[in-house]
């Protein structure tokens, strides 16, 4: 096996290259497991996870900087990040996080990666985010800003600050389905076809000399569920695994205090801190999360209105439909699988190595319902709805963005009805 990145990057770059170790383009384990595993990886999604040393040896190791207890905290329900109305006007965040790089993706010499917003007893942690509404009212759905404070030194120059949101792991398990030849076959990145889409592949590396393709992450840096599982862990929970072996999680050796912490490190999980089988079972429970069904006569009719509407508008150029299987069989997901540059206006500079801080993976579109407002689209969050997120599309998408403000505004809110019962 090749990797595309070495391991002294650091650990997101780690996180990258550990990926083809246990995907192919058509992983081995993109079968659903048997009801049973899904329910056991349930109940481990939704564990708290405790700081080492505890009473419960299997159950330790949190942190010692993180940012959740749990796979849940983030993705309730296996459901994407929020924005929630709480008491008093408070607006409450789940599955936010701050994220530190330059724009090729170096991370901070003392932060690290990911502004971590916990910290186990004794140690401090790195800082807090904060939404800051531009009504007084807590409206979730009003435009936001994100401020920050850190409890430590100033970030290194050239060092920029983006925020992340948790994606939805709805039907996720049909993008490891996709055939790697139909997703390599869609790039285009000379744009040769003078389209003005200039989408391409984010390659990991190789397994047996086939290329192994991103498909996870918003930069596509996990190439299946099993590497996003494990890297979600190791950075967001400090746990340590086989597929990503840092106990210490995203603290940087400039964080002594980090660094001399007590680690849930034991012989029962190959000397790290969860065994493989925690992380297939989690795999397991995600792989189980199936995509919405549409159903009936006025479903499908109202479904073939809509990608009417996609196509006049130019989305299904990024946003594919379905791409065939290894069988050539279609998987649904509104998704290339491709980076494209999408311009000034989402550009945080913080990119990723190999990956420019404007270059996005088409979202797939799927479970995109607003949750009561709660729900925010787009990277950051900066987007309350469906139309927003379009109107903040460049680059690449400048021409559909272009087209889709000249539609009527029965056909803008037809196809954004159409895309939130996804």
């Amino acid at each position: 096996m090749q990797t595309g990145w070495p391991l002294a990057l650091g650990l997101a770059a780690a996180l990258t290259a550990a990926a083809p170790t246990h995907a192919s383009d058509q992983p081995a384990e993109a079968t659903p497991q048997p009801d049973l595993d899904a329910a056991m990886g349930k109940a481990l999604f939704e564990r708290a996870w405790l700081p080492a040393p505890s009473s419960t040896d299997a159950a330790d190791g949190l942190g010692p900087l993180f940012s959740g207890r749990a796979c849940a905290a983030c993705h309730r329900g296996g459901g994407p990040a929020q924005v929630i109305r709480v008491a008093d006007a408070a607006v409450a965040l789940r599955g936010i996080v701050l994220r530190f790089g330059t724009t090729a993706g170096a991370p901070d010499p003392f932060y690290g990666y990911q502004l971590q917003e916990q910290a186990v007893p004794g140690l401090q942690a790195e800082g807090r985010l904060m939404l800051a509404t531009k009504n007084q009212d807590g409206d979730a759905a009003a435009p936001i800003t994100w401020a920050f404070e850190l409890t430590g030194p100033p970030l290194t120059n050239g060092v920029h600050t983006g925020v992340r949101l948790a994606p939805s792991l709805v039907g996720r398990a049909d993008l490891e389905r996709i055939d790697a030849a139909a997703i390599l076959a869609a790039a285009d990145a000379d744009d040769r076809n003078g389209d003005g889409i200039s989408g391409r592949a984010r390659l990991l590396g190789s397994v047996d000399g086939h290329p192994v393709v991103g498909r996870f992450g918003w930069k596509a840096a996990a190439a299946d569920l099993r590497a996003q599982v494990a890297g979600a862990f190791a950075l967001d929970m400090g746990l340590a695994s086989s597929d990503a072996p840092f106990p210490y999680g995203d603290c940087t050796p400039l964080q002594t205090e980090c660094r001399g912490a007590p680690t849930g490190v034991r012989p029962g999980a190959s000397g790290q801190e969860l065994d493989d089988t925690i992380i297939s079972l989690v795999t397991s429970f995600v792989r189980s999360r199936p995509a919405p069904a549409h159903a009936g006569e006025q479903a499908q009719m109202h479904e073939i209105g809509a990608l009417r509407l996609l196509a006049a508008a130019g989305c299904t150029a990024c946003h594919t439909p379905t791409l065939p299987d290894a069988a050539g069989r279609p998987v649904r997901a509104f998704t290339d699988l491709l980076l494209h540059d999408m311009g000034g206006d989402l550009d945080d500079d913080v990119g990723e190595p190999g990956v420019a801080s404007a270059e996005w993976r088409t979202a797939p579109l799927l479970d995109l319902a607003p949750r009561g407002g709660s729900r925010r689209y787009l990277h950051d969050g900066r987007a309350a709805s469906i139309a927003q997120a379009i109107a903040a599309h460049g680059g690449e998408a400048t021409a559909s963005r272009t087209r889709y403000a000249a539609m009527s505004a029965a056909d803008r809110a037809a196809l954004s009805g159409f895309l939130e019962g996804f």
